[in-house]
């Protein structure tokens, strides 16, 4: 922004007699997101101004991927809410728990199969040496524990995966909300500053631009007062004798007279219609400059948003991680069910909501930039009848590149012609009177010395008020020239808009789709925020050992 702010400072100071404006080259973002896929529906913004039909094609296509995105988010949720419903048997842990199977051997164990009594006749008919037997039945309850072994390792990866996902995932979230606030967001503060200040200085310039025409003005009612002064001291020719002198003075006194009217009223019908839209102009910028910064509090709530949403996932990695240690209790409930999850998918929905529209307006400020100049000039021809008439040929004028230069500064350059030709006038005059002295003039005019004096005074009074006037519409028409304005507009579209606004919206549009990506996934595998849940084992000896003790002894 500094670089933009030096540039129209420069640009201010430096006044030069020819002005070519840099010829405008889209940035690759803006070409890319220019083409992005609309379905087939027109990408000409220009069609929003001046073709109804074609409006309502370019609205439906520059919208159309947002309501795609949007659809993929609620079909997700409806996908979550269906792994739900259908249960952890199922789905698994898309259901939203991790669920270990529950441990059964085969056979029941050997002490529920042999009594006391059975055990004694064993032993007794049993020849000595030989000792139980290890039949099928053993190897039988052996495999079912292998077998239980691989399902456990199993299920532990199948856990360690959900919750190294959903880490992963909540990690991704954090990096995505940094990316949306240090590139998007300041990107787009960034173009917001550029713009106000663009504003402040226009609004500055209309002002300072009003101050000279009412300064212009102020000296012309000067000049005809003293014009009119003179001539009631010393007539209506000035002079009345009949020699030479007379005759000189006489006929450059008519001339100026001439010429201080002929300047008179096209100074009022110039300055004064100047005066007015100047003001107007000034009033829209102020306005404009009020209105950007409520656009200030608008990021600042994004802000907020991005850092509750980290906080939230901070709080769920914590909690990741009491789940991993089968830790669960009253604090861990109350976070993940009253807290995390209300939070966490309002704010989701939220940022889904605001990935849409960051994407319109990409599109749209990308579509706006591939050819802002044209554009422009389109909705100022197109609306010209709801501005001043000034305004809107003067802003066509900047807008083009100064190629289009309206009759109302071709009616300044006149104007500083005549207050030239008037000064001429006034000088002549007043050099006559100089070289042949107020005593001469006096008798060749037939003039009292008083007469004479006042009429010496007079001119030179209306010299020097011709000089400032001519300086005055000189600085006019500088600080109204291409070479002064056509910067400011630069500045505003091609710099603040089109290389701030729109890097920063595609900022905000990744960033903010990936954090919702990431987020969506963590709901998906949000049974890593609990505790793995085991069935409670049957009371009927599933615990029991797989062998008694007296069955291993001789």
């Amino acid at each position: 922004m500094n670089d933009i702010i030096g540039t129209i400072s420069s640009y201010m100071v430096n006044q030069t007699s020819s002005f070519t404006p840099e010829h405008y080259i889209p940035t690759e973002t803006v070409y890319q997101k220019h083409h992005w896929f609309r379905f087939g529906h027109t990408n000409d913004l220009e069609a929003l101004i001046s073709n109804d039909e074609l409006a309502k094609d370019y609205i439906i296509g520059v919208t159309s991927m947002s309501m795609f995105i949007l659809g993929l988010a609620l079909l997700w949720f409806i996908v979550i809410i269906s792994f739900k419903c259908a249960g952890q048997k199922r789905v698994g842990f898309l259901a939203g728990r991790l669920e270990s199977s529950a441990w059964r051997p085969s056979l029941p164990p050997i002490e529920e199969c042999l009594t006391e009594e059975d055990d004694e006749n064993i032993s007794t008919h049993m020849p000595i040496g030989h000792h139980a037997s290890s039949g099928p039945e053993n190897f039988s309850v052996a495999g079912t524990d292998l077998d239980q072994e691989k399902q456990e390792k199993k299920f532990n990866r199948k856990a360690l995966m959900v919750r190294v996902v959903f880490v992963i995932s909540g990690i991704c979230v954090m990096i995505s909300g940094a990316l949306f606030y240090s590139e998007g967001v300041t990107s787009f503060v960034n173009s917001l500053n550029a713009v106000q200040y663009s504003l402040l200085i226009v609004e500055n310039t209309a002002l300072e631009s009003r101050n000279l025409t009412l300064s212009a003005l102020e000296a012309k009612h000067n000049l005809v007062s003293g014009l009119n002064e003179t001539i009631s001291e010393t007539g209506a020719n000035f002079c009345q004798g009949s020699d030479q002198v007379a005759t000189e003075i006489r006929e450059s006194g008519q001339q100026l007279v001439s010429n201080i009217n002929e300047m008179s009223s096209a100074v009022d019908e110039s300055l004064k219609s100047f005066s007015t839209d100047l003001m107007t102009m000034a009033n829209m910028a102020s306005e404009m400059n009020e209105n950007l910064q409520t656009a200030s509090g608008f990021f600042y709530a994004l802000i907020a948003i991005s850092i509750v949403i980290v906080v939230l996932i901070c709080i769920m990695l914590a909690v990741t991680f009491f789940s991993a240690k089968d830790i669960s209790n009253c604090f861990t409930k109350c976070v993940t069910c009253a807290l995390i999850w209300p939070v966490f998918i309002f704010f989701l929905t939220l940022s889904w909501i605001f990935t849409t529209l960051f994407l319109v307006f990409s599109l749209a400020g990308s579509d706006f930039c591939f050819k802002p100049d044209d554009i422009v000039l389109a909705f100022l021809n197109k609306n010209k009848d709801n501005f001043d008439s000034l305004i809107s040929a003067m802003l066509i004028y900047y807008v083009s590149g100064c190629n289009i230069v309206p009759e109302n500064l071709n009616d300044i350059t006149q104007l500083i012609a005549m207050v030239k030709s008037m000064l001429a006038a006034a000088n002549d005059l007043a050099d006559n009177i100089a070289s042949d002295g107020v005593d001469d003039v006096a008798t060749s005019c037939g003039l009292d010395k008083a007469a004479a004096t006042a009429l010496q005074n007079g001119v030179q009074v209306i010299s020097v008020v011709s000089q400032d006037l001519e300086k005055l519409l000189g600085s006019f028409k500088g600080i109204i020239s291409c070479q002064n304005i056509n910067p400011i507009y630069t500045s505003l579209v091609h710099d603040a808009t089109c290389t701030e606004a729109v890097n920063g919206f595609n900022w905000l549009y990744g960033s903010c789709f990936a954090l919702c990506i990431c987020a969506m996934t963590m709901i998906t595998f949000r049974a890593a925020l609990y505790p793995v849940k085991r069935p409670e084992l049957d009371q009927t000896g599933l615990s029991a050992p797989l062998l008694s003790s007296k069955n291993g002894g001789h």
